[in-house]
């Protein structure tokens, strides 16, 4: 029967799928909250000049027109309608502002598991601030929310893009071949990143150099493997970057959970310094990822440092082995309903989720129903 199915890409949850979910959002809006971050909600669907500023997603936006004649689209993230929330109603705030939303996005993807067309999403946003302390600060959240909600084998890989701009510029290709080159060097594509760069009328220790950033991964051992990088001046200026984030991440004692990695490029256009990325073994797509977008909300009329990051609820969900334990539950029934209701609201008072029967069953009858019921017992009042 058509009516009873859903488009592509998209999912019903049900109740066991959505208590995970809850939990997740729980213990990171709680952490969230105790780093002063404040909630907020931004509409649905945008006008399509907000969500192409500073990006180039044309392709996966759900689109569509209003009476008036303007075409929206479904926001496929959340960072560019916070940046038009802030120029629009923040520009005579106090700097810095910490934001944080939940909310569910849109992309016309290829529907796979772990990548839907409608997903939800954390993050927060750090308007105001640039340094060192502020990347540091965004990075160890990330960090800590998904300790907090249970994930104890992941990394979270650490670039800095001033690094692969300025190799690039350096080389003289045009937009398109840059775009191409960080594309191949995201999917670590080694064969096709080797192939197009011999092609290239380039330095060959420029060449050499590029052509490994998609296997440099590591500890700090690995910005001595880009020695190109020494005779570039704001190459070098972004490795002095990432050094002092890394020795900052060290002092807030999440340096256990990060790897630096060269390959790590994000692909949105907005970003201007440090990006980063979460990974757990358990899936072959990222959990999280963010980073410093200081020119975009100049765009929309409020030249702002920014950084923040996005987690994907839908992925955590995927690969969180750890659920935390329900309460107790219990089901009250029986011939006197003013003592079940008595004695479900005081089960509840302790902080036990009940159930009462509102079907008039017998005791026979509910002992049946308790057959295939874990963590729950049955009280029957006469």
């Amino acid at each position: 029967m058509r009516n009873r199915e859903i488009p592509r890409g998209l999912r019903d949850l049900l109740p066991d799928e959505v208590k995970v979910r809850r939990n997740i959002e729980k213990k990171a809006l709680d952490l969230f909250t105790s780093y002063g971050y404040e909630e907020v909600i931004t509409p649905t669907f945008e006008f399509l000049e907000v969500v192409e500023t500073g990006t180039n997603m044309r392709e996966e936006l759900f689109l569509f027109m209003d009476r008036e004649g303007g075409i929206l689209s479904l926001r496929p993230e959340v960072t560019l309608s916070i940046a038009r929330l802030a120029a629009t109603h923040l520009q005579d705030a106090t700097l810095p502002q910490r934001l944080y939303y939940m909310s569910n996005v849109f992309r016309h993807v290829q529907p796979q598991v772990a990548q839907y067309r409608e997903f939800w999403q954390l993050g927060i946003e750090l308007l105001g601030a640039s340094g060192t302390y502020a990347d540091a600060e965004v990075i160890t959240i990330a960090v800590k929310t998904m300790r907090e909600i249970g994930l104890d084998n992941f990394k979270v890989s650490l670039n800095q893009m001033g690094i692969f701009n300025s190799l690039l510029d350096d080389s003289g290709m045009n937009n398109q071949e840059k775009e191409m080159i960080r594309n191949l060097i995201e999917k670590k594509d080694l064969v096709e990143l080797s192939r197009v760069l011999e092609n290239m009328a380039i330095d060959d220790g420029l060449k050499e150099t590029i052509a490994i950033l998609p296997v440099l991964h590591g500890g700090l051992e690995v910005l001595n493997r880009i020695p190109y990088v020494e005779s570039n001046r704001n190459a070098s200026q972004a490795v002095s970057d990432l050094l002092k984030v890394y020795e900052a991440l060290q002092d807030w004692g999440v340096i256990d959970n990060i790897v630096v990695d060269m390959g790590v490029l994000r692909g949105l256009d907005y970003y201007t310094g440090i990006v980063f990325e979460g990974y757990s073994p358990d899936l072959g797509y990222g959990l999280l990822g963010g980073g410093r977008y200081d020119n975009l909300l100049g765009q929309f009329g409020f030249p702002c440092p920014a950084t923040g990051f996005a987690l994907g609820i839908d992925r955590l969900a995927l690969v969180l082995k750890h659920r935390d334990e329900e309460p107790r539950r219990f089901l009250v029934g029986g011939t006197d309903f003013k003592t079940v209701v008595q004695k479900a609201e005081e089960l509840r008072s302790q902080g036990y989720i009940v159930e009462i029967d509102v079907k008039g069953s017998s005791r026979e009858e509910l002992e049946k129903r308790m057959e295939n019921r874990e963590n729950c017992s049955l009280i029957y009042a006469d």
